[in-house]
């Protein structure tokens, strides 16, 4: 009776590793397909930014290389980081403007606001002056009653060469795990066309 004991644990024991072998197994399946769902986003991103290019006669178009979200202390509190760069490098200087917004859920309403409108938050209009790339740091603020859903950065560069171009992330669930999280693009922007911007 007591080798039936013994080897009941033994078995026990080993069904428990191999239960969390395959834990650790699916986990980092699971990170693989995310990290490799975001380059997929981010190559389909280019690729339309690429086609617009020809379409439209232009030379260039300034995107949002990396996207850094970090939570703060404070709850509602987030630092961003922001490496802008030009798609296809040509000879000069990019000058121009980036204006930051955020797609927010407050009272089950759907809503665009520009950073600024935010108390506290880091001026959301941001002078551009770069040859090879530009960093922007900043804050943002939520109000108590909002719930961020997405990022967005819009380029209006200055001179006719350059196109103008928008890039929206989706606010990722994980910053609530994680201190810094490099959110994922959204391609296609039509869905934030409707909501109601707030000065």
């Amino acid at each position: 009776m007591s080798e039936e004991v013994a080897r009941g644990r033994a078995e026990r024991i080993r069904l428990e590793r191999a239960h969390q072998m395959d834990r650790e197994a699916k986990r980092q399946a699971q990170q693989s397909l995310a990290e490799m769902q975001r380059e997929r986003l981010l190559l389909s991103k280019r690729v339309a930014y690429l086609q617009r290019l020809v379409r439209g006669g232009d030379t260039g178009v300034v995107e949002v290389k990396d996207l850094q979200l970090t939570q703060l202390e404070a709850p509602g509190r987030y630092r961003f980081e922001i490496v802008l760069s030009e798609l296809v490098p040509q000879a000069g200087r990019i000058q121009g403007v980036a204006r930051l917004r955020l797609g927010l859920t407050r009272s089950g309403a759907r809503e665009t606001v520009r950073l600024e409108a935010l108390p506290g938050a880091s001026p959301g209009t941001v002078a551009l002056d770069f040859e090879h790339f530009q960093i922007i740091r900043g804050e943002i603020v939520l109000p108590d009653d909002a719930t961020a859903e997405e990022f967005i950065v819009d380029i209006e560069p200055e001179g006719e060469r350059l196109a103008s171009s928008s890039d929206a992330f989706l606010w990722p669930a994980a910053l609530k795990e994680k201190k810094t999280v490099s959110p994922t693009p959204v391609v296609a922007t039509a869905n934030l066309v409707g909501a109601r911007e707030v000065e």
